[in-house]
């Protein structure tokens, strides 16, 4: 498996007796598939695009089960794209080319299923690409966006519209709303705010945001992880961004690793060491059960 220029950042896929890995090697294979009991390699599938940060999705899509995995390592030239493919044999439905032609470009945002279309970005020139799984299993591109293009963070679809994050960041990276059908642009905004942080003297006034943020969608909500360690509750509309609530998890660069739930319990990667006070980096679970 060929470094990248971050290492490894891609989640493995667990998918019934297999775990599924974008491993990227050299000449192949692209996608493997691993028994989840022996660690013994069932399938190997793709023998040209390298491993990217994304991580496999898989989903039901024309009745059958399916997984897309947005690979593409590092390259010259920078090569990468969608793939779809069977998860029982690793049979390759489609192979759809999407990547900037920068050599520092990457494909981080996982796969966006929607019935039997599916989303992908990167940030480098190409932007965003909505792609349509026809029954025989071939993709057709249905539009694309070079102005909707997400860096790491994933789309999330509310309704008749995607949001996401656009660009590389962090001050050029905007909150957009798109229309789900054709890829136009509705609204974009970058949500911003002042705190008062520490110094050395005494405190001082800096100007904060969400910039490179994750989207989750919760029931009929949505939270913002913010870049710097804000957890907002937000009300994403075709009518603008609202926000409800916002607190300061830590103060601390590069958080990037989405958050995840489970049960009422939230996790947060602090990937930085803090800013003001040095908290270490961790793992940090917060409770959102409402009390009984």
């Amino acid at each position: 498996m060929a470094p990248n220029f971050f290492g490894v950042g891609a989640t493995p896929l667990v998918e019934g007796d297999k775990l599924i890995v974008n491993v990227g090697a050299p000449g192949g294979p692209c996608v493997v598939a691993f028994d989840t009991a022996t660690g013994r390699q069932v399938w190997g599938a793709g023998d040209t695009w390298g491993a990217s940060y994304a991580s496999p999705v898989a989903a039901v899509v024309h009745g059958r089960r399916r997984v897309f995995v947005f690979a593409g390592g590092e390259s010259k030239p920078a090569t990468g794209g969608l793939l779809g493919l069977d998860p029982e044999n690793g049979k390759v439905d489609f192979a759809f080319p999407w990547r900037g032609t920068r050599y520092e470009s990457v494909n981080a945002t996982s796969p966006v299923v929607m019935g039997n279309r599916v989303f992908v970005a990167e940030c480098y020139g190409s932007g965003g690409v909505m792609v349509e799984v026809q029954p025989e299993g071939k993709a057709r591109k249905v539009w694309s966006n070079p102005t909707f293009g997400m860096h790491f963070m994933s789309a999330i679809p509310i309704g008749e519209h995607l949001y996401g994050v656009d660009g590389h960041g962090p001050r050029d990276a905007e909150l957009v709303c798109v229309e789900l059908a054709t890829g136009k642009e509705v609204w974009r905004t970058q949500p911003e705010w002042s705190e008062t942080v520490p110094t050395k003297t005494g405190t001082r006034e800096m100007k904060l945001g969400t910039f490179r943020a994750s989207l989750l969608r919760v029931d009929d909500r949505t939270l913002c992880l913010g870049e710097f360690g804000h957890l907002l509750w937000v009300e994403l509309s075709p009518a603008g961004y609202r926000e409800l609530s916002r607190t300061w998890l830590f103060a601390a660069p590069e958080t990037w690793t989405p958050p995840v739930l489970s049960r009422g319990l939230l996790y947060v990667n602090q990937n930085a060491r803090g800013m003001f006070r040095g908290e270490p980096t961790r793992l940090i679970c917060y409770d959102l059960r409402a009390e009984e």
